[in-house]
């Protein structure tokens, strides 16, 4: 009887092991890799505004981080830092300034592409992203719709220029994405 339950025991240790390999193999080969590089057009003020308060707390004005502060962005995407080269589509969402001790935003960005094979399709990111210094930030990629459905994986931005003097920033992203091959996203 014993003699049995080690066979049973290691029979389905072995299929278990095959199984998991075989599930590995099966989604790398489904699964596809892009890198997207791309700056995002960041107007803080003027009548031509792509950044908006929306809201803000009572104590906001007093926050040395600005906590409780929340705008939505609505701002072009482009091939090249300059403004007017090729569009490549629009970054839309939602930031909230959720640190008490230092400038940080929650962010909640789509980046909805227009334009080549993934006209129409989007890729999201949600996380923190301190304020402060010059190094790259990193954010978690959680989805997408169209041709990124099941996309996740990580973008960084670093911010390539900033002017003061009119609150108008040039923002660098490269975006690594990984998801589902299109015949999976094929409605049944």
């Amino acid at each position: 009887m014993a003699n049995t339950t080690i066979k049973l025991t290691l029979l389905l240790s072995i299929l278990s092991l095959i199984s998991a390999h075989a599930a590995t193999q099966y989604h790398q080969k489904l699964e596809k890799f892009t890198r997207f590089h791309f700056y995002v057009q960041d107007i803080l003020e003027g009548p031509n505004a792509t950044v908006w308060e929306v809201a803000h707390a009572e104590r906001t004005p007093n926050s040395p981080s600005y906590f409780g502060l929340v705008r939505v962005i609505d701002n072009l995407m482009t091939a090249k830092p300059d403004y007017y080269s090729r569009k490549v589509g629009r970054a839309q969402g939602l930031l909230a300034f959720t640190d008490l001790q230092e400038m940080a935003v929650t962010s909640n960005i789509n980046f909805y592409l227009t334009g080549g094979k993934y006209d129409g399709s989007t890729v999201c990111i949600v996380g923190r992203i301190p304020l402060a210094g010059d190094f790259a930030k990193e954010i978690p990629i959680v989805g997408g719709t169209g041709a990124f459905r099941m996309a996740r994986g990580y973008a960084l931005l670093k911010t390539y220029s900033f002017d003061h003097t009119i609150n108008y920033g040039v923002l660098e992203y490269t975006l690594n994405v990984y998801y589902a091959e299109e015949h999976l996203n094929s409605v049944v």
